[in-house]
């Protein structure tokens, strides 16, 4: 486990090692997203960054502070719901037609619900869709920049969910079309996600992959999600009792912003040789340095579950990513 004194002195290096990264954050205008989006802007050097979220207007007060933060900065805003894979390509298309590289891209939308299967206009269930399926569009879309980033410079995937809690899934209903429940949706986007990271991990040797479960941190996620009684009940009654295990929000922010860019998680085709303060971290697959890897919030290794071995000796991780790019490519005939 890195400390947290070895992750502050490796963010502080950044505005010489890295000056002038380019990064995408999908769910970038609260929480986590937003944490680690400040943080980038703190220790690099000339950023520039696209940022992600439903609305522009709310957006405004922080691209303020941004700027603040760092002048020399670039920072986008994208307006785009991303429960929809179709407006997915449209922000892709507008970063792929200004960018010739992309260092990192940061992913946490989603959401919490107490309701059943909500279906988008393209099908999938909704936080189905922005936990899993439009997170693997990205991905897909702009993979092409992500290669395109020179070797001297890092480049990485971040999705932030449930990294290192894996589950058995129901292959014959990948999309939960006849069998949705919360908890399966829970599974399902979880086991799928690492099983995608891991596939493309070794199809693409010069991106580094990483999924990470952040622990508990006290965002606005309730009170976005849920009606006010039921936010408020959590924010006053809940909230005070897990306070003593959470992690903090700006703490939060640096941790992850070392997952991005620290050496400990190269790509599968990078060189792998550590500086002093920096350990390669074994991937999911048990192998040191092999690009996919599974992190809890403090960025310990999460130990690669049993069915993940099943799953990677009967073609399983194959058969998700084949049905993921089926169901991308109906979403957006629909």
């Amino acid at each position: 486990m890195p400390s947290l004194n070895t992750i502050r002195t490796s963010n502080s290096l950044l505005r010489s090692t890295l000056k002038s990264p380019t990064a995408l954050f999908v769910g970038g205008t609260s929480g986590i997203g937003q944490s680690t989006l400040r943080q980038l802007a703190r220790h690099t050097e000339s950023p520039t960054a696209y940022i992600i979220g439903r609305s522009e207007t709310r957006a405004k007060p922080f691209l303020s502070e941004l700027r603040g933060i760092n002048a020399q900065g670039k920072f986008h805003f994208i307006e785009a719901d991303v429960s929809l894979v179709r407006n997915v390509d449209v922000a892709c298309r507008e970063i792929l037609g200004k960018e010739k590289k992309l260092n990192f891209l940061f992913m946490t939308p989603g959401g919490i619900s107490l309701g059943g299967r909500n279906e988008t206009i393209e099908g999938p269930d909704t936080l189905f869709a922005l936990r899993y399926y439009t997170r693997m569009r990205f991905i897909q879309n702009l993979l092409p920049l992500l290669e395109s980033t020179p070797h001297s410079e890092r480049t990485r995937v971040i999705s932030i969910y449930g990294g290192g809690f894996e589950f058995p899934i129901n292959t014959s209903d990948l999309d939960l079309k006849h069998t949705f429940s919360l908890l399966n949706a829970y599974k399902h986007s979880i086991t799928m996600t690492t099983l995608s990271m891991e596939h493309l991990s070794k199809l693409h040797p010069k991106v580094s992959f990483i999924h990470a479960y952040p622990g508990l941190v006290g965002t606005n996620i309730y009170s976005n999600s849920f009606p006010a009684p039921v936010a408020a009940f959590y924010n006053y009654a809940m909230w005070p009792l897990m306070w003593p295990f959470s992690v903090g929000l700006e703490e939060c922010g640096e941790r992850h912003l070392f997952h991005l860019s620290s050496g400990n998680y190269p790509a599968k085709g990078a060189d792998h040789t550590g500086t002093d303060a920096e350990e390669v971290a074994r991937g999911v697959d048990g192998e040191v340095g092999s690009g996919a890897y599974l992190l809890n919030w403090k960025g310990d290794v999460r130990s690669s579950a049993k069915i993940l071995e099943q799953y990677r000796q009967d073609g399983t991780a194959e058969l998700v990513w084949k049905h993921t790019e089926q169901i991308l490519e109906q979403a957006v005939r629909r």
